[in-house]
């Protein structure tokens, strides 16, 4: 869990003119992650747009937008603190036997 988040980037964005065409009028700053660089190490977290999907789940307009199910990341933030968890008692246990 730990290496496939590390693997990703946190990003600041603003919506731009071409986002309006698909209702996205928020100029205020956003943060993210960058769908296709989640979609290599997690793809069961992306998807097409909903504003891109056509009845079957294809994209309608073939450039294939992507957003990232951000609640389903929960789970491997969980894990990642446990194995850094696990990581800090190792070094705690092996400083307090270095003592």
């Amino acid at each position: 869990a730990l290496e496939k988040l590390s693997s990703l980037n946190g990003i600041l964005y603003t919506h731009n003119k071409f986002a309006e065409q698909f209702g996205y009028f928020d100029y205020k700053n956003q943060v993210g992650l960058i769908a296709q660089e989640v979609e290599k190490v997690i793809p069961e977290v992306v998807k097409i747009a909903p504003f891109d999907m056509d009845k079957d789940g294809n994209s309608k307009s073939g450039d294939k937008y992507l957003t990232v199910q951000y609640e389903k990341i929960a789970t491997l933030l969980v894990e990642a603190i446990k194995e850094l968890s696990n990581r800090l008692e190792e070094l705690e246990q092996k400083i307090g036997k270095e003592k």
